[in-house]
């Protein structure tokens, strides 16, 4: 059995997120040909960075495993959180037409990610016609998901805390894992940064969701006790 496990290469072919990941609208003969291509299971540590803002864009990433942070820092050198990254999901092909990576990709845990050099793209475009299309769907997915944040950024604190539950809540479901019981990497000043809110409010907010009979909170793992309640918190 370890023999086989071995022998077991993951590939594009074969992996588990590919309803989600880029070879999600490809044909079989077109996700065979990006496999080829894609370097797989690339590990990282927490802390690690996968590419730092500034860096020459020279890589589209896709999550493997684990969960990152997506952050641009500003003149002053403070980061802000613009995402947070879940397996199957693709980075760095925000910056395909520049020259640089607009913000950092950071792991928040032990993570695996795979790797489409840049220098390989445009032959394989030309090998994979339907690679350009699913890059763009990905591209409005990711514009769809920053107006969403723009519409929560002038809601209430609870509505704020009550969407990013919910959030990953159905982005965890989407990839096979439960979504009423999940850790969350981030700090609750991590979360606060991100949310455009206080540590002090992060906290006030899930203790009375807590109290609410909403969640059961334990540290950095979350479990929803009513999903519908909390979906009814924010209903946008």
């Amino acid at each position: 059995m370890d023999q086989i496990v071995k022998d077991f290469k993951v590939s594009c072919t074969n992996c588990t997120l590919d309803a989600i990941c880029l070879p999600r609208g490809l044909s079989q003969q077109e996700v065979e040909n990006l496999s080829i291509e894609v370097k797989n299971n690339i590990l990282v540590q927490k802390g690690e960075y996968i590419y730092r803002q500034g860096d020459e864009v020279n890589m589209i990433v896709a999550i493997k495993s684990g969960s990152a942070k997506l952050v641009s820092n500003d003149d002053q050198g403070n980061e802000h959180i613009l995402s947070v990254l879940l397996p199957g999901e693709l980075i760095g092909f925000e910056s395909l037409f520049q020259n640089k990576y607009n913000c950092s990709a950071v792991a928040l845990e032990s993570l695996s990610f795979c790797v489409l050099s840049m220098d390989k793209f445009e032959a394989l475009c030309a090998r994979v016609p339907g690679l350009a299309r699913e890059l763009l769907k990905h591209s409005s997915e990711a514009i769809y998901e920053s107006q969403g944040q723009i519409i929560a950024s002038k809601s209430s604190a609870e509505e704020k805390v009550a969407k990013f539950l919910i959030s990953l809540s159905d982005r965890l479901r989407k990839r096979g894992y439960s979504s009423v019981q999940f850790n969350i990497m981030l700090s609750r000043q991590e979360i606060g940064d991100h949310l455009g809110l206080t540590f002090e409010t992060v906290s006030r907010t899930l203790k009375q969701f807590q109290k609410d009979g909403f969640l059961n909170v334990q540290r950095k793992l979350i479990e929803i006790k009513d999903l519908q309640g909390l979906r009814s918190i924010y209903t946008v």
